[in-house]
């Protein structure tokens, strides 16, 4: 068993992230495959069009909207809702609702 209790900690504005989104990790990879992560998103927050050559990535919406965009395909998801990124598919996050979003971000290497 391990606990992690770093909840009430602050996180950090990842590289190619932009207007303010902060992201803790809340079960980091330390020795396993796969990381837990809160991601804060204010208004106008989010993540550059990229892609990862090794992990899969599930967004789960706890509050909030969060906007995204394939290249090929632009959606929100709201409150419940959450998408699967698998290795290489591009992503690009924006919060372009008033309110904080707050996502649970999973992510999986391969």
């Amino acid at each position: 068993m391990k606990i992690w209790k770093d909840g009430d900690k602050h996180g950090i504005t990842p590289p190619n992230h932009f207007g303010g989104l902060n992201v803790l990790d809340i079960v980091p990879f330390a020795g396993s495959n796969f990381c837990i992560q809160v991601s804060k998103a204010p208004k106008g927050g989010g993540g550059e069009l990229h892609h990862h050559d090794d992990v899969s990535q599930v967004f789960y919406i706890a509050s909030g909207a969060l906007t995204f965009d394939t290249g090929k395909e632009r959606f929100t998801l709201t409150q419940g809702q959450a998408v699967l990124f698998e290795p290489f598919d591009p992503h690009y996050t924006i919060n372009e609702q008033d309110e904080e979003c707050v996502s649970i971000v999973i992510t999986v290497k391969q």
